[in-house]
């Protein structure tokens, strides 16, 4: 494995998720969106898109970390990943963001937020932004809304405006949903109108975008605020067409992102090490982009 002790410069990992009760890490996703008994049954925890991954013996171990801030930050090092982004449900008490409040020089933080929510969102971003400074990005999966609101819809557009105001990225995901429900919501081409109106939100796209993979490409041409990160695909499934625009002219676009816990480290660098990326895009792919997408 040449990954990560051979890497050209230190990792950065803007999607790991902790889970802060300890009890279990479960999907924030509402009950009522899914219909399928197998997803109703396996609803809130992960196994709600549990067909999509397949099964690794190490992944219960994984799961025992998540809740552990000690060996979560040991796996990090372990790993060679200087900075992470933490995913947080903006609900979550305060107590819960003044665990990382030290650790800045380490983690940044992802506050996830539904839509729906309206001003209530808004004000909660507002409160949380101001008092940590750790705060880089607000998370919004249309997938999760209910009912399903695609990211150009009214609901979103005060949360984009907060986002400016406090310069913070959008983190949205884009491409069929993991989770049972419609993909209508996912497609990128809902964020070609985000973009376009608000010219100084940084947004990246996460979850692959498959299969509008081509669109996300001609959107990433396009448009200077916007950039993709490599979350939720193991690497030996990123897109083709991804690989190409990091290689050429979208070197500055496409930001290296794990899964952590889905997926572990150990197959996500060995995958990593064996695809064909120019060596002079790594720097920006495990580091550089990242830093100008979260605004770090």
């Amino acid at each position: 494995m040449k990954l990560p002790d051979d890497a050209p410069v230190e990792i950065i990992d803007p999607f790991v998720n902790f889970d802060p009760s300890g009890e279990g890490f479960d999907v924030p996703m509402p009950r009522e969106a899914l219909r399928d008994r197998e997803s109703l049954e396996a609803w809130p925890s992960m196994d709600i898109t549990g067909h999509l991954f397949k099964k690794d013996a190490a992944k219960e171990e994984r799961m025992a970390i998540v809740g552990d801030m000690d060996k979560w930050l040991q796996n990090l090092d372990e790993w060679k990943i200087s900075r992470a982004q933490v995913m947080l449900v903006s609900t979550e008490a305060n107590e819960v963001f003044d665990r990382f409040a030290d650790l800045g020089d380490r983690i940044f933080i992802s506050i996830r937020v539904d839509p729906h929510d309206g001003m209530d969102a808004v004000r909660r971003i507002d409160e949380l932004a101001r008092k940590y400074p750790s705060i880089r990005s607000v998370s919004m999966s249309p997938m999760m809304t209910h009912p399903l609101a695609a990211p150009n819809s009214k609901e979103y557009y005060p949360i984009y405006a907060k986002c400016c105001e406090a310069d913070l990225s959008a983190f949205i995901n884009v491409g069929f949903p993991g989770p049972r429900v419609p993909a209508w919501a996912q497609d990128p081409i809902h964020l070609d109108e985000v973009c376009w109106f608000f010219p100084d939100l940084r947004i990246v796209m996460r979850h692959g975008g498959e299969p509008w993979v081509e669109t996300c490409v001609r959107m990433l041409l396009q448009w200077p605020n916007l950039y993709y990160a490599t979350t939720g695909f193991a690497p030996r499934y990123y897109p083709q067409p991804i690989i190409d625009l990091l290689n050429k002219r979208g070197r500055n676009k496409i930001v290296w992102a794990g899964y952590w816990p889905m997926l572990g480290y150990d197959r996500i660098f060995d995958e990593v090490s064996a695809l064909d990326i120019d060596p002079a895009a790594l720097p920006n792919f495990l580091h550089d982009n990242a830093v100008a997408a979260f605004g770090l």
